[in-house]
């Protein structure tokens, strides 16, 4: 027969519970824990008194459980790693195995069942024992007594409180003694509030099994990969004989394996005599070997290196934020011993994605040691989806290649980073502040390099600094529209966009956007600021992007969706998405009409997935190239890949990393990591802005001919359009030093901001230059560049204009009217003279 725990308590248990407890107690207490010579008058009488001054019942605590973080894997729930102190998974009464059950009674308390808590018959024979052997003999401790021991212990070290560990464990003593009454005085009194039942599962979930695991699901686990519900007669068996001492019987090291399994098989004999199994059933037990099926359960983010960091974010997410403790190691006793399910926001498809992508492109061995973060954060709910890093992540401070503890993708409170130099990505926020003050995508902007001044820019917070002159990568147009200046990233039309705006507006729609220092300083917003000289987490660029792509409302990050405590199903608070308007909607599609350019066929082309949805980006790439970066979004997530230095700051142009420059596998990550995430998460088409927000501004040439160069030049730049004075001179009707001309000339209208031109005259009248013998193509290029207006070629009618010569070939020009050396009026025509030949 088997799974026969159905004996009777019996009825005469309780009898002994308070009739004449204190006296019998105290000599049977005295005897079972000193030596019979130090035993007295005195101390039996101390006895008595701890004994009578003992609370009448403290209800033993629920012991620490490891808590285990999950990620998403389609509908599924996937462990991706577990925390901590002690390895304990607490389970009911009824998810444990009857085997196991029986085999605990049978071994450590046959009598279970009958008693009252105490065992007055082993508590007497131990007593003797211990008489006989002064002192070294058996306890005499009922599963219930040692239960309440258990849980003394553990409340003690729940509370870190050294002093009531070793109150909770004195064997020897004074201390002992009392600690002993302590137990038998809890023990009834538990037995009276408790079921039985319920004293076996906390018994059974709060003991040690060796190897930091405690609690019977925890060991079965480990030992055998198998649930507490599932173990056999000798898996059970060997667990229960282990509670004598796990570290002398525990089967995962092999000088234990013959100790253990005399062990095993002493409690399946116990099994057999109180009838829990038949004697077939012993033998057959006792006749298997020990077999084990070790499965290590790692505690922490290291177990998990595809989800390391993101786990380690969440770690970090839960040290930081008061909803789980009031204080810091509240927190982290929280998270170690609480048995928290915690039910992060990891998509593991989009995170094995980023994670393979970046260890691809950017090898985590690689000897120059270039870093690489990659994060995606859903639009709308602020989820992050996936946050890799081409690291292995790794606490214990090893110099080993590619290992560290440091997340680059995170701020430093939450994981060491001080963040990186973002380059041109951070010029999205000029052009948000550049829609929102009522300036169109199609308006022109100047591009040319010159020296800032302080006085170019305005601050309404501060100053603005020195001088400065900012360069382009390569050289551009110096005429160009907002979005040509977007998809190109020109750095020099972008400084001239600021300083037509407010640097602390910038800074503050920037901020909206969730955008911070990783570092905790203040937002810069000095004139190079435009061009992403803070240092900024990606997890920051990513949610930025993400709120662009949700048009114009930012959502903070957030990595857990929801935490409920494994043993009551309560759900915690957890932080949540906190979501507000960077910018209206018509501001957010405009950003994304120029920030699709940037991938459709500018600096963003090589991260194109090509597999149809509609992508908008920015990259990014700082001065000498230390800091490569790609972000971008689609109208369901955003996603922001860096690249640079995290031990120098050398031009990734120097390295190759998988073959490639390594200033361009940015390109790779993202367009790797985005094409998985399209499939997961599909984007639909943007939003249009509005046509009055595309179409530039027109704006009317002002007349300026006659005037002075620098007045014209202030005049036409008070209109909103960007003077250029042309250093060569032309022939006008003008006085000699004035404005000949502008292009496009006066009264055009033109697009706010198109450069104008501005010719100065040199005077109305020129000498003819000498163009005989000259082709007539020839001729009319030479007239023209000595700036006459106009040059024009005989009609067959005009005869006197075509003369023979003896040396000119026909066709060719014989002279000119006016003569070669004679003065004429540039705004006049040159008639050419041809040759008829000899």
């Amino acid at each position: 027969m088997s799974g026969s725990q159905n004996k009777s308590e019996s009825k005469t248990s309780g009898i002994l519970k308070f009739t004449g407890l204190s006296a019998l107690v105290g000599v049977l207490g005295v005897l079972l824990l000193a030596p019979i010579g130090l035993v007295g008058g005195s101390a039996a009488t101390t006895g008595l008194n701890l004994f009578e001054n003992l609370p009448t019942y403290l209800k033993p605590v629920t012991g620490s459980q490891a808590s285990t973080l999950y990620a998403n894997d389609g509908d599924e729930k996937v462990v991706v790693a577990n925390f901590y102190h002690e390895n304990r998974i607490s389970i009911s009464y009824n998810e444990m195995s009857t085997n196991i059950r029986n085999a605990v009674v049978a071994t450590e308390d046959p009598r279970f069942f009958e008693h009252g808590g105490v065992d007055w018959l082993s508590l007497a024979r131990a007593t003797a024992t211990n008489a006989i052997s002064a002192g070294n003999g058996p306890g005499g401790s009922t599963i219930t007594m040692q239960y309440v021991k258990n849980s003394l212990v553990e409340a003690a070290n729940l509370a870190g409180d050294k002093e009531a560990i070793a109150a909770a464990t004195t064997a020897s003593g004074i201390e002992g003694i009392a600690r002993k009454f302590k137990e038998i005085r809890m023990a009834i009194a538990l037995e009276g509030v408790s079921t039985k039942q319920d004293i076996l599962a906390g018994y059974l979930n709060l003991s040690f099994f060796g190897n930091q695991i405690n609690g019977i699901e925890a060991a079965s686990n480990y030992y055998f990969g198998v649930k507490a519900s599932e173990l056999n007669i000798p898996q059970a068996a060997l667990l229960a004989g282990m509670l004598k001492s796990p570290n002398d019987y525990k089967p995962d090291e092999e000088g234990n394996l013959e100790r253990a399994k005399g062990r095993r098989d002493y409690v399946i004999d116990n099994m057999a005599a109180e009838g829990y199994i038949t004697g077939a059933e012993a033998d057959a037990a006792k006749a298997t070997p020990i077999e084990v099926n070790l499965t290590h359960t790692p505690s922490g983010c290291e177990a998990n290196q595809t989800t390391a960091f993101f786990c380690d974010f969440t770690v970090w997410t839960i040290r930081n934020n008061v909803e789980f403790g009031a204080t810091p190691e509240d927190r982290e006793n929280l998270l170690r011993r609480g048995g928290l399910q915690i039910f992060s926001t990891l998509d593991l498809d989009a995170q094995t994605a980023a994670h393979e992508a970046t260890m691809t492109w950017a090898p985590y061995d690689d000897p120059s040691q270039i870093g690489s973060a990659t994060v995606s954060v859903q639009a709308g709910t602020g989820r992050i989806l996936a946050m890799a890093e081409n690291r292995v992540f790794d606490q214990t401070q090893s110099d080993e290649l590619g290992h560290t503890s440091v997340n680059y993708a995170t701020d430093r409170e939450y994981g060491g980073s001080s963040g990186f130099q973002t380059g041109s990505t951070y010029k999205v926020f000029t052009l948000a502040q550049w829609l929102t003050a009522g300036f169109h995508l199609n308006d022109h902007v100047d591009g040319r390099v010159k020296e800032w001044g302080p006085g170019d820019f305005s601050a309404r917070c501060g100053g603005v600094g020195g001088t400065w002159k900012p360069n382009n990568i390569v050289k551009e147009p110096e005429d160009l529209t907002v979005v040509q200046a977007t998809t190109m990233s020109v750095n020099t039309a972008y400084v001239d966009m600021a300083s037509q705006l407010d640097l602390c507006d910038i800074r503050d729609t920037a901020a909206r956007f969730g955008v911070h220092r990783a570092d905790g300083a203040e937002l810069s917003y000095v004139p190079s600021s435009v061009i992403g000289v803070n240092e900024i987490a990606p997890l920051t660029m990513a949610a930025a992007m993400a709120g662009i792509a949700n048009k114009g409302v930012y959502c903070s990050p957030v990595a857990i969706d929801r935490i409920v405590i494994r043993e009551t199903q309560a759900e915690l608070k957890v932080p949540t998405s906190d979501c507000s308007a960077a910018v209206t909607p018509e501001v957010a599609a405009g950003m994304t009409y120029a920030m699709q350019r940037v991938i459709s066929g500018g600096t963003g082309g090589a991260s194109s997935t090509g597999d149809g949805t509609p992508l908008a980006g920015k990259t990014g790439t700082t001065d000498s190239g230390v800091h490569t970066w790609m972000t971008g979004f689609s109208s369901a997530v955003g996603t922001a890949t860096w690249v640079g230095n995290v031990v120098g700051n050398k031009s990734l142009g120097a390295y190759r990393l998988n073959n490639k420059a390594a200033n361009t596998v940015r390109h790779d990550i993202w367009r790797t990591t985005m094409k998985a995430i399209n499939k997961l998460y599909p984007g639909s088409a943007f939003d249009a802005p509005p046509a009055s927000m595309v179409a530039a501004t027109m704006i009317t040439v002002p007349a300026t001919g006659g005037q002075d160069p620098a007045a014209a030049e202030e005049l036409i730049n008070a209109s909103d359009l960007n003077a250029k004075i042309q250093t060569r001179t032309i022939v006008s009707n003008q006085p000699e030093g004035t404005v000949a001309r502008t292009v496009p000339g006066a009264g055009r209208s033109v697009p706010r901001g198109s450069q104008i031109l501005i010719y100065i005259s040199k005077g109305g009248t020129l000498k003819v230059p000498d163009v005989a013998g000259m082709s007539v193509v020839d001729a009319k290029s030479t007239l023209l560049a000595a700036g006459f207006a106009a040059v024009s070629e005989p009609q067959p009618s005009q005869t006197q204009f075509f003369v023979p010569s003896e040396t000119i070939p026909a066709g060719f020009v014989v002279g000119t009217s006016p003569a070669a050396g004679t003065s004429a009026t540039a705004t006049g025509a040159i008639l050419l003279i041809l040759s008829t030949g000899p």
